[in-house]
């Protein structure tokens, strides 16, 4: 198959759902630069698409452009779905082609904002582009190295980019200050990466992968309860309750130590 596709036809009622920024970009931006070479790869006449009459398990069976599939895995998917989706997304970019390479990073970006947004806040204003950059390589590189053979493949990737964020904080907490009065303050404790803590939860059968695909997409990927239950068509009401129930699990399993804040930042130590 082509690596660029012209869709002979797009539904007006399949708009690809647009990713919310959650960290103020600048011109220049790493991930800016990224969302705006991916809209023009994966929108239009010969947009990036992948088959999916191809991939089956529930997707279109129709080409689907980059920017209508990212709306897709946000909005519904299954997760077997979203495994197949990202391991041919992986497949085409080890072939050596930038424009897969970027297809991945922009299909990622809702995950890759979060994590920015959460790193940036956390750290000085200065080194929020190296952030961002050091996030993007490591991403980038975990495109080769992935298990495609291993499920949350996604989530894998964005705890590896997540790595790579904190490492540039990392090196700046090893820095002496040559003014008494910049000495910084001590190391928090690692916080949860949510993907990571998520899956830890479903390992640990704290919560069913369905209501972790519930919590992280009403509650880290911008979509919200009402959207959630449309594309699943179920009841919100019913939905609301399933997440509150859930959540309280997780935070009782923290609580108890069933799951680790500390081993889900550092989940990438046992391979990616």
């Amino acid at each position: 198959m082509s690596t660029k596709h012209v869709r002979p036809h797009k539904r007006r009622d399949a708009a690809p759902a647009r990713c919310p920024s959650l960290v103020p970009m600048r011109e220049g931006n790493a991930l800016s630069v990224a969302e705006s070479t991916f809209q023009l790869l994966a929108e239009g006449p010969g947009a990036l698409a992948l088959d999916g009459q191809a991939l089956g398990l529930g997707l279109p069976a129709r080409l689907i452009d980059l920017a209508e599939l990212r709306g897709l895995l946000l909005n519904g998917a299954t997760d077997e779905a979203k495994d197949a989706v990202w391991a041919e997304l992986v497949r085409r970019a080890r072939t050596g082609d930038p424009a897969w390479v970027i297809g991945c990073v922009g299909v990622a970006m809702p995950g890759l904002k979060n994590i920015s947004a959460r790193a940036i806040r956390t750290a000085p204003e200065r080194l929020a582009d190296d952030i961002v950059s050091e996030l993007i390589t490591e991403f980038v590189a975990q495109l080769q190295r992935v298990d495609l053979d291993r499920r949350n493949i996604a989530p894998r990737l964005l705890l590896w980019a997540r790595k790579g964020a904190l490492r540039v904080q990392g090196r700046e907490s090893r820095l002496v200050p040559t003014d008494p009065t910049e000495v910084p303050a001590a190391p928090a404790v690692p916080e949860a990466e949510p993907v990571g803590l998520l899956a830890e939860a479903v390992e640990q059968g704290v919560i069913t992968r369905a209501e972790a695909a519930l919590i992280a997409s009403t509650r880290l990927d911008g979509v919200t309860l009402t959207e959630h239950a449309r594309a699943c068509k179920e009841p919100e009401k019913r939905l609301y309750k399933r997440r509150e129930r859930a959540e309280a699990r997780v935070a009782a399993a923290l609580r108890n130590g069933q799951v680790s804040a500390i081993s889900s930042v550092s989940a990438s130590k046992n391979g990616s």
